[in-house]
């Protein structure tokens, strides 16, 4: 007969901050489909997760730990995730760039712009050594490790716009004087750079000025890409 054992460790202090989630964590090792699953290596580790979101929809989505694999390890899509914490100021320094750039390619179909907040969510496949962290996932290639050499001036702009940023994927320091428009611009040539499924814009027909604003704002990115068509 198997006998299993866990045995908590703590400090005085730590006691009373622990044990009443050990005790919960307790209950799970009780009854006989327990140790079936333990024998069957059917047990999955626990992750901590978000609810997940029941309104979806918008141009930047919304992972959480729970539905991390549909969106982020979804063969047919590649995706850019942006790993943020909603107290970093360098976060909120990128989330305007960041909803622009999603706004510009949210009729891309396989183009996935995704953003976790990286203190109340984990997943083995997306970790971060600071924050914010940009990880690039292609298509048809997600049991590789995703890209994260994201080019220099694109990290270092979009941590803090005119200011020193830490580009955490490399632990540098970089100053780079650049502003938003040229922040979107360097985020979209990674992306097509890294993309397994190369994509094409159409140019809208705009009817408002609201809509002629932004498709010669679309075009300008574009234009400065070279050929391309943002």
């Amino acid at each position: 007969m198997l006998s299993i054992q866990v045995l908590l460790f703590a400090t005085t202090n730590d006691t009373d901050k622990v044990f009443p989630t050990f005790q919960e964590a307790a209950k799970l090792f009780k009854g006989k489909a327990f140790g079936e699953d333990f024998l069957g290596d059917r047990l999955r580790a626990f992750y901590k997760s978000d609810p997940i979101p029941e309104d979806n929809e918008g141009d930047v989505k919304i992972v959480v730990g729970n539905n991390f694999d549909d969106i982020v390890l979804d063969e047919s899509k590649d995706v850019l995730l942006e790993i943020y914490a909603p107290w970093c100021g360098h976060c909120q320094s990128v989330e305007p760039t960041y909803n622009k750039l999603a706004k510009h390619l949210h009729n891309i179909e396989s183009l996935v712009i995704a953003k976790i907040d990286g203190t109340t969510n984990e997943h083995p496949r997306g970790k971060a050594e600071g924050f914010p962290t940009l990880l690039f996932f292609p298509a048809g290639n997600k049991t590789m490790d995703p890209v994260s050499d994201v080019c220099f001036v694109c990290l270092s702009a979009l941590c803090k716009i005119h200011e020193i940023g830490s580009v955490n994927a490399f632990s540098m320091i970089l100053e780079v004087p650049v502003d938003a428009d040229q922040t979107v611009v360097a985020l979209y040539k990674f992306i097509k750079k890294h993309t397994s499924i190369p994509f094409k814009l159409s140019k809208p027909a705009s009817s408002t000025t609201s809509e002629s604003s932004e498709a010669k704002e679309g075009a300008n990115i574009e234009s400065s890409n070279g050929k391309d068509e943002l």
